[in-house]
């Protein structure tokens, strides 16, 4: 039995690192995979050649409704103890409504894009176009990420301005408006981990990376996304290292 990585796209920086750190290859969709193999499934919704077996992880199936925010959103939903998701709806004339109340509305123009792409913000009527998804402002605080494998919190990061940034703010979170996901000096707040385990359960994952706000003044939560190739560097590579090795050992 031996270790694969199989990664959504061949120049994945974290897929490279992941496979370094772990001492294994990564493969293509064309594989020719013996069933005595753990594939680590990084991303990757589309499905191979090969069979997946139940000690596979991430299995593409899951992978399809992670990365996809509106599928994602309908599945957390569908859970009625399940209540982190933010305001969103696939109808115009809802978050036209919306916008006359008062809310700010984020279209999404792609429901699989990531770091802000394909957002348009829209505070008026004139501003709304025409978008699969769109999502109410959640006027969150704080911003975090979790990583969760096979049940556990592995790494917590908060979003936080990147020292001696001096751009504009766009209204959205990413790396090119300043902000950065850092460790030091977090405070995890009640019930975040637990969420992050809720919302990965739900999709069917084995690993993932949650996005989730915290509006502190009202202590609540809002689940964005889950990511199933996250960025890895540093302590966070190390820790996803171990935990798939570990699992790896115990089969």
């Amino acid at each position: 039995m031996s270790l694969k990585l199989f990664p959504y796209k061949a120049g994945s920086i974290s897929a490279k690192r992941l496979a370094r750190s772990l001492g294994i290859l990564r493969v293509r969709p064309t594989y020719n995979a013996r069933r005595k193999d753990v594939i680590i499934n990084w991303g990757n919704s589309h499905p191979p050649n090969f069979r997946w077996m139940e000690q596979d992880l991430n299995k593409p199936h899951a992978i399809v409704k992670a990365c996809d925010k509106l599928e994602t959103f309908r599945i957390l939903q569908e859970d009625n103890d399940f209540k982190h998701c933010p305001k969103w709806t696939y109808d115009k004339n809802k978050a036209a409504n919306w916008i006359n109340e008062g809310e700010i509305i984020y279209c999404r123009s792609t429901t699989t894009g990531h770091s802000g792409r394909g957002i348009v913000i829209a505070s008026s009527i004139d501003e709304l176009i025409d978008a699969p998804l769109y999502t109410v402002k959640t006027k969150h605080r704080d911003e975090y990420r979790v990583h969760i494998f096979k049940g556990e919190v592995l790494d917590v990061q908060k979003k936080k301005k990147r020292l001696g940034f001096n751009g504009t703010s766009s209204g959205i979170r990413n790396h090119s408006s300043g902000w950065v996901y850092a460790r030091s000096d977090v405070a995890i707040p009640d019930m975040l981990c637990t969420i992050a385990m809720e919302a990965v359960l739900l999709l069917g994952l084995d690993f993932g990376a949650v996005d989730i706000g915290h509006k502190v003044n009202e202590n609540k939560f809002f689940v964005f996304e889950v990511n199933t190739a996250p960025g890895l560097e540093g302590s966070t590579l190390d820790k996803y290292s171990k935990a798939i090795y570990n699992y790896y050992r115990s089969l």
